[in-house]
Protein backbone atom coordinates (compact mmCIF):
# COMPACT_ATOMS: atom_id res chain seq x y z
CA UNK A 1 0.00 0.00 0.00
CA UNK A 2 1.26 3.21 -1.17
CA UNK A 3 0.39 6.58 1.17
CA UNK A 4 1.48 9.60 1.67
CA UNK A 5 4.56 10.35 4.02
CA UNK A 6 2.36 11.43 7.39
CA UNK A 7 5.59 13.21 8.53
CA UNK A 8 5.07 15.84 5.80
CA UNK A 9 2.65 19.25 5.51
CA UNK A 10 1.21 19.09 2.32
CA UNK A 11 -1.73 21.20 0.71
CA UNK A 12 -2.81 21.97 -3.05
CA UNK A 13 -2.90 25.42 -4.23
CA UNK A 14 -4.03 26.39 -7.58
CA UNK A 15 -4.03 22.41 -8.67
CA UNK A 16 0.17 22.19 -7.57
CA UNK A 17 1.05 20.14 -4.49
CA UNK A 18 3.24 22.38 -1.82
CA UNK A 19 4.88 19.48 0.39
CA UNK A 20 7.27 20.57 3.46
CA UNK A 21 9.09 18.45 5.06
CA UNK A 22 10.20 19.77 8.40
CA UNK A 23 12.69 17.47 9.28
CA UNK A 24 14.87 18.15 6.22
CA UNK A 25 14.14 21.32 5.55
CA UNK A 26 13.17 20.25 1.96
CA UNK A 27 10.43 21.15 0.04
CA UNK A 28 8.93 20.08 -2.81
CA UNK A 29 6.46 21.31 -6.08
CA UNK A 30 4.28 18.66 -7.28
CA UNK A 31 2.29 19.32 -10.69
CA UNK A 32 0.17 18.15 -13.50
CA UNK A 33 -0.45 14.60 -13.92
CA UNK A 34 1.69 13.94 -10.89
CA UNK A 35 -1.08 15.67 -8.77
CA UNK A 36 -3.63 13.21 -9.65
CA UNK A 37 -1.60 10.56 -8.23
CA UNK A 38 -0.66 11.95 -4.97
CA UNK A 39 -4.90 12.52 -5.19
CA UNK A 40 -5.17 8.46 -5.41
CA UNK A 41 -3.38 8.18 -2.11
CA UNK A 42 -3.85 5.48 -0.72
CA UNK A 43 -3.30 2.46 -3.48
CA UNK A 44 -1.92 -0.78 -3.51
CA UNK A 45 0.06 -0.80 -7.04
CA UNK A 46 1.34 1.83 -8.82
CA UNK A 47 1.33 0.31 -12.60
CA UNK A 48 -2.35 -0.49 -12.00
CA UNK A 49 -2.87 3.42 -11.10
CA UNK A 50 -0.83 3.82 -14.53
CA UNK A 51 -3.08 1.84 -16.38
CA UNK A 52 -6.44 3.51 -14.68
CA UNK A 53 -4.67 6.91 -16.08
CA UNK A 54 -3.63 5.61 -19.39
CA UNK A 55 -7.49 4.32 -19.65
CA UNK A 56 -9.02 7.63 -18.45
CA UNK A 57 -6.63 9.51 -21.02
CA UNK A 58 -6.06 6.81 -24.33
CA UNK A 59 -4.54 9.83 -26.06
CA UNK A 60 -1.84 10.22 -23.55
CA UNK A 61 -1.70 6.62 -22.78
CA UNK A 62 2.32 6.54 -24.26
CA UNK A 63 3.74 9.61 -22.89
CA UNK A 64 1.63 8.83 -19.17
CA UNK A 65 3.60 5.75 -19.15
CA UNK A 66 6.51 7.03 -19.96
CA UNK A 67 6.39 10.14 -17.68
CA UNK A 68 4.18 9.63 -14.69
CA UNK A 69 6.98 6.46 -13.58
CA UNK A 70 9.82 8.51 -13.11
CA UNK A 71 7.82 10.88 -10.93
CA UNK A 72 6.73 7.93 -9.20
CA UNK A 73 10.09 6.29 -8.41
CA UNK A 74 11.25 10.24 -7.49
CA UNK A 75 8.33 10.23 -5.03
CA UNK A 76 9.06 7.13 -3.04
CA UNK A 77 13.46 8.15 -3.21
CA UNK A 78 12.16 11.51 -1.63
CA UNK A 79 10.15 9.57 1.00
CA UNK A 80 7.33 11.62 -0.35
CA UNK A 81 5.38 8.74 -0.47
CA UNK A 82 6.20 5.42 0.83
CA UNK A 83 5.31 1.78 0.77
CA UNK A 84 3.44 0.20 4.33
CA UNK A 85 2.52 -3.17 4.70
CA UNK A 86 -0.46 -4.01 7.45
CA UNK A 87 -1.13 -0.49 8.39
CA UNK A 88 -4.86 -1.14 8.70
CA UNK A 89 -5.14 1.29 5.79
CA UNK A 90 -7.89 0.79 3.22
CA UNK A 91 -7.03 1.85 -0.50
CA UNK A 92 -9.08 4.36 -2.65
CA UNK A 93 -12.01 1.78 -4.61
CA UNK A 94 -11.58 4.07 -7.19
CA UNK A 95 -9.46 7.61 -7.62
CA UNK A 96 -10.83 10.01 -9.56
CA UNK A 97 -9.62 10.37 -12.77
CA UNK A 98 -7.85 13.12 -14.16
CA UNK A 99 -9.94 15.49 -16.70
CA UNK A 100 -7.14 16.53 -19.17
CA UNK A 101 -3.55 15.76 -19.29
CA UNK A 102 -0.85 17.77 -18.20
CA UNK A 103 2.77 16.48 -17.89
CA UNK A 104 3.67 15.47 -14.29
CA UNK A 105 6.60 17.55 -12.53
CA UNK A 106 8.32 17.26 -9.59
CA UNK A 107 10.98 19.98 -8.09
CA UNK A 108 12.59 19.56 -5.13
CA UNK A 109 13.96 23.20 -3.71
CA UNK A 110 16.23 23.32 -0.33
CA UNK A 111 16.44 27.35 -0.49
CA UNK A 112 14.26 27.62 2.56
CA UNK A 113 16.09 24.71 4.54
CA UNK A 114 17.42 26.61 7.04
CA UNK A 115 14.36 28.34 7.29
CA UNK A 116 11.94 25.62 7.55
CA UNK A 117 14.23 23.54 10.17
CA UNK A 118 14.05 26.61 12.83
CA UNK A 119 12.19 25.31 15.80
CA UNK A 120 9.64 28.08 16.64
CA UNK A 121 8.41 26.99 19.86
CA UNK A 122 11.69 26.39 21.10
CA UNK A 123 14.35 29.36 19.81
CA UNK A 124 12.54 32.07 21.15
CA UNK A 125 14.70 34.01 23.32
CA UNK A 126 13.94 37.13 25.19
CA UNK A 127 14.76 39.24 21.54
CA UNK A 128 11.52 38.08 20.26
CA UNK A 129 10.25 35.08 17.95
CA UNK A 130 12.47 33.29 16.34
CA UNK A 131 16.02 33.40 16.33
CA UNK A 132 18.68 31.31 13.80
CA UNK A 133 21.44 29.77 16.00
CA UNK A 134 24.91 30.59 14.29
CA UNK A 135 26.43 27.23 13.18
Amino acid sequence: MFILNPRLAADVFDGEYIIANLDTGLYYSVQGLAVSLLNALPFEDEAGLVRFFCEALPEHATVIEAELRPVFRQLLEEDVIRSVEGAGITARVRPDAPAEYQSPKFNKYADMQDLLMLDPIHDVDEEGWVVQKDS
